[in-house]
């Protein structure tokens, strides 16, 4: 066995006998791979590559515990290195460890957490390449380290010869049943001095929530923080089984989805879609019917699934509800008003600003903080990206949303695939607002299939590439707003501002002849609605401080 004191080890074959190891759950094809690399006789050594929580460690460590009982190792220590260890490399220790490394027998060695030392310390990952490059050409000699991806992206990057003596393998997302496992056997250690009952059904349920709700982490270590918080939860309440309210009302603890909706569940939701949408936005009942299906199909499982759940142009003058519709649509669909993300595409009107939505490759400038869209999908893939005036960006950044809208995914500057296809994706453009105005003002059918191809499309296609637009599930047109429009807006904005100034109990009552003359005023059709939301915040504002001025009693209601 090693004799060897300053490199602190943990005996795996020794833990494994003492029943300390976790059992491996699924996962038969990585560890098939990892069989076939650790039996080679050259570049035998293996990164175990995935994000945090994805289960790297257990699943090393369940593979040691069949290499336990595998006679093949019968004569091979089993070993794992504390990484704490690497922290200490260019020390007056170097040349113990170099000389404890040469003499190590024949073993199978385990470095969790590998890359968090190295990350971009040259110096670190110099000194390691140097100590470690001999016994990793070793073939008694096998080395499994874990490392997120970005971790073993730039040590590829800065250390290539170091890393071709490794074999990479990328953990995959596993099938909800092998997570429902995973929390079978976690339950036993969890459950201790509870002896709460957790149903299989309850057990999908935290599941299938981490799968909807990135926010709370990564597969399978998230579902466990969950199901322990469940237990605990029970525990407090004093109740023998875990519910499905329990769930519930620790999931919206952590997400900040209200507790209403998780109870309502996401079909009812999607019954009442259109209806929503159509009580806030006003006189866009063709555009927000055609949201409303699409979203629901890909819901139900019947639109292409290797798609965002729905893709929009949406066009049409200043101020008539676009990007109100977009906020509303996240929050009916997705639970909650943070998972509305919008991107002004003016900002990347320079070629050399495209790299900023996928970031920047290793050994660049900026390579640290990804980039600005799929951070936010890696983030919280259950979003709606609203892509705002999207005329004004370069046209290079076309290029990355045809594989977007087509594919649902696009690669990072870390050359990692982050998905796109829980997402909905939003594009608001001026471009023919001239034409729907005319259109609209002359009668015209603008939503038609007829006016779209003879008066929008030849616009269009003037600033956007054909192949691009075809990307689109739909190209929507937003109706310019006339004054009885805009009096249901103005009526929509008061009930706005009494909802928001609640805590003095205040009600406005204004004449609606007045309301209308006053609107009448102040229409443009360049602008929509925008000129009225500012005045009715600032009627409503001005009477209320005038009525807290003259009534101190600010706890009674004001008229």
């Amino acid at each position: 066995m090693i004799d060897f004191e300053k490199i602190p080890y943990h005996d795996l074959r020794a833990e494994d006998e003492r029943g300390i190891l976790p059992k491996l759950i699924g996962r038969r094809d990585e560890l098939q791979r990892l069989n076939r690399v650790l039996s080679r006789r050259i570049n035998n050594n293996c990164f175990i590559v995935g994000p945090s929580g994805i289960g790297k460690t257990a699943f090393v460590y369940g593979w040691f515990g069949r290499a336990c009982r595998d006679k093949a190792n019968e004569k091979r220590a089993l070993v794992q290195f504390d990484s704490g260890h690497l922290q200490k490399l260019g020390t007056t220790d170097d040349a113990y460890y170099e000389q404890a490394l040469r003499t190590l027998p024949p073993a199978v060695i385990f470095i969790d957490d590998f890359g968090r030392i190295l990350y971009n310390s040259n110096a670190a990952a110099q000194r390691l390449a140097r100590l470690y490059s001999s016994l990793l050409k070793r073939p008694d000699v096998q080395v499994i380290a874990t490392l997120q991806p970005q971790e073993y992206a730039w040590l590829n990057e800065e250390y290539p010869a170091f890393t071709r003596l490794f074999e990479a393998i990328t953990l995959k997302t596993q099938i909800s049943a092998d997570y429902i496992h995973v929390l079978e056997a976690s339950l036993i250690r969890l459950n201790q001095g509870y002896r709460i009952v957790a149903p299989t059904s309850v057990l999908r349920s935290i599941v299938e929530y981490v799968e909807q709700f990135p926010a709370l982490g990564v597969l399978p270590r998230a579902a466990i923080s969950l199901l322990d918080e469940c237990l605990a939860c029970a525990a407090t309440a004093g109740v023998k089984s875990i519910t499905d309210d329990i769930v519930q009302t620790v999931v919206s603890g952590k997400t900040g989805v209200p507790l209403t909706r998780l109870q309502s569940g996401e079909i009812s939701e999607l019954k009442n879609l259109e209806a929503g949408l159509n009580a806030h936005i006003v006189n866009q009942e063709a555009g927000i019917e055609k949201i409303a299906s699409t979203i629901t199909r890909a819901k139900l499982g019947i639109r292409n699934p290797n798609k965002p759940l729905g893709s929009f142009l949406l066009l049409g003058p200043s101020g008539v509800g676009k990007t109100e519709t977009a906020k509303l649509v996240a929050e009916k669909v997705f639970g909650r008003a943070e998972n509305f993300v919008r991107l002004d595409m003016s900002e990347f009107g320079q070629e050399h600003t495209v790299q900023r939505l996928i970031g920047a490759p290793p050994g660049y400038i900026g390579y640290d903080s990804g980039g600005g869209l799929t951070e936010i999908l890696k983030a919280e893939p259950h979003s709606l990206l609203l892509l705002d005036e999207i005329e004004k960006a370069h046209p290079k950044v076309f290029d990355i949303f045809l594989q977007v809208l087509d594919d649902g995914r696009l690669t990072s500057g870390q050359n990692e695939t982050v998905s796109a296809r829980h997402a909905i994706i939003m594009a608001t453009s001026n471009i023919a607002v001239q034409e729907i105005v005319a259109g609209f003002e002359e009668g015209a059918d603008i939503h038609s299939a007829k006016f779209l191809k003879e008066k929008i499309l030849p616009v269009l296609t003037t600033h956007f590439r054909l192949e691009f637009i075809n990307r689109f599930d739909s190209i929507l047109i937003f109706n310019p707003l006339k004054l009885p429009d805009l009096i249901k807006i103005a009526e929509l904005e008061i009930k706005k501002v009494e909802k928001r100034l609640s805590q003095h109990k205040v009600r406005f009552q204004i004449d609606a002849a007045v309301l209308a003359k006053r609107i009448e005023t102040i229409v443009d059709p360049r602008f929509g609605a925008r000129p009225v939301k500012r005045f009715i915040e600032e009627v409503c504002e001005t009477m209320l401080v005038r009525s807290l001025l003259k009534n101190q009693n600010v706890g009674g209601s004001q008229k």
